[in-house]
């Protein structure tokens, strides 16, 4: 009995020892996964007019092609879908389509692919019907509502826009998912549910197949297949991009900003954002209204060490009201009273007489605001030896339309499209109560101006008026980092389009 067990593992070693080898060539052979793999947090929804997240964006830009797109670099927009996008005033817009295009089932890109889906994003109430109702103004854009006077068919590949004001960054606008087309059998159907779980678009990319763990993505001419692999955790999307068994991860954890170079070489990207986070003033609360006492708060705020700590280095410490990815015209360096300055803000705070009684930072209290908040607040209670506390509160804007805020609030904006005056329109209505006329003249004409750049001297007018009053001292931006395996090149990406899956090659 023995013997026959010694004999069979004998046998069983000589096998293992021959086949090794063949296992080894195989596996030497096989070529390597011809996919290009993609780490991302799970999408909300692929419905393009209701997008509300970075893979959510990112998948879009694949999948659709608007009716512009905007240069990685300079943001600049240019005609994508659109053939020219044309307007005698900046309030009424005559789009024209290039022709020949097709969604990804064969069927033609018309006008109405266009106007219907606008309309149906208005209708069913999702995200994006607040660019067209208050951002671009459409004329009779409602949300809920079937027909919209500003939107009219001219022809196939012919629509027209009416706005209710004159707006120059409106061709600009139209880089954003809330814009992109659908087919008109699908606008028809109107059945959103099975239009969301396989979404024909008129991109470089189709779906191919899409489960709770990944989105295949394939290619409509040529190139490599992007698989976006749900990896909502940054430490796996790091481990996995090190080992090279993923080949972009679209999060870095906190505790491996400073090993990226090691890590990666020069394989790593950040990307500046479009969003910003203030801290606003009631303007009602009277002992609050001297623009020295808000410089003195700003001043004690070391936005460096909340963006290290607890927000975990996803962060850039402001410097300006505009945020960093808003580009061209945004200027750095335009909030003097941004830079932690111990000395000046226990001086600026004394020449106006001080500030007595509790300090209540208000904040929504599911917003995941809380660490930040109380960091801020220790800050303000050490610097300046305020009894700052922090607030949270569920329904911030009822609180703020009922002026029961009695203490600085927390705002956060993002630009709807690549121009200063994007970033700055949003802070005239943030619920600060601030009204300054002129300001908001200089705004209008920023908007109003024959052409985005003959708006960029008004809006940095706006933004210098702003920062001297400051009903709301800016704190930071968010930016996102890339990481990438050594097979991949072509990682671009940009604060309104996300990580470019159309521009990823496999090295030869």
């Amino acid at each position: 009995m023995k013997s026959s067990t010694r004999t069979a593992a004998l046998v069983t070693g000589a096998v293992a020892v021959l086949l090794a080898p063949v296992a080894a060539l195989k596996a030497w052979s096989e070529p390597a996964d011809p996919r290009i793999s993609v780490g991302a947090a799970a999408p909300a929804t692929l419905l393009p007019g209701d997008v509300r997240d970075a893979t959510g964006r990112m998948i879009a830009n694949a999948v659709w092609t608007g009716l512009v797109s905007y240069h990685p670099e300079t943001g600049a927009p240019a005609n994508a879908a659109a053939a020219s996008i044309t307007s005698p005033d900046r309030r009424v817009w005559t789009i024209r389509l290039r022709p020949g295009a097709t969604f990804q089932d064969g069927s033609p890109v018309t006008s109405r692919s266009f106007a219907g889906a606008w309309t149906t994003v208005l209708r069913e109430r999702w995200a994006g019907a607040r660019l067209l109702t208050d951002v671009a103004h459409v004329k009779g854009a409602r949300r809920g509502e079937d027909e919209v006077p500003g939107i009219e068919v001219k022809d196939g590949l012919t629509f027209e826009v009416t706005l209710d004001r004159p707006l120059n960054g409106f061709p600009a606008l139209l880089g954003d998912p809330a814009f992109f087309p659908m087919p008109e059998s699908v606008l028809e159907s109107r059945d959103w549910a099975s239009y969301g779980r396989e979404p024909v678009g008129n991109g470089p990319f189709r779906v191919g197949s899409r489960n709770a763990r990944e989105i295949v993505l394939q290619p409509r001419e040529g190139g490599r297949p992007v698989v976006v692999k749900a990896m909502p955790d940054a430490r796996t999307q790091y481990t996995a991009a090190v080992a090279g068994d993923l080949d972009v991860a679209t999060r870095v954890p906190p505790g491996r900003h400073a090993s990226m170079d090691a890590d990666f070489g020069d394989r790593h990207l950040a990307v500046p954002g479009r969003d910003m986070t203030y801290l606003a003033f009631p303007g009602w609360e009277e002992r609050l209204a001297s623009p020295t006492v808000r410089h003195a708060l700003s001043m004690a705020i070391d936005r460096s060490a909340v963006t290290e700590g607890p927000l975990g280095h996803q962060y850039s410490p402001a410097d300006a009201l505009v945020a960093p990815g808003v580009r061209p015209g945004r200027r750095e360096g335009q909030c003097r009273h941004c830079v932690h300055d111990t000395k000046a803000a226990v001086a600026a705070l004394a020449d106006a007489g001080g500030l007595t009684g509790p300090l209540t930072l208000w904040y929504e209290a599911d917003r995941g605001d809380g660490a930040w908040v109380k960091a801020v607040a220790d800050q303000l209670r050490k610097e300046l030896e305020l009894d700052a506390r922090p607030h949270p509160v569920t329904g911030l804007r009822e609180a703020l339309e009922d002026r029961k805020a009695d203490g600085p609030f927390v705002v956060h904006t993002a630009a709807a499209y690549p121009a200063p005056v994007a970033a700055l329109a949003p802070l005239l209505e943030a619920g600060t109560g601030f009204d300054d006329d002129d300001t908001r003249g200089l705004v209008a004409e920023a908007e109003s101006a024959e052409n985005p750049g003959e708006g960029v001297i008004p809006a940095r007018l706006a933004e210098s008026a702003m920062l001297r009053d400051m009903p709301l001292m800016p704190l930071w931006s968010h930016h996102d980092h890339l990481v990438w395996s050594e097979r991949v090149r072509g990682v671009t990406a940009d604060a309104f389009t996300g990580l470019r899956l159309d521009a990823l090659t496999i090295k030869d």
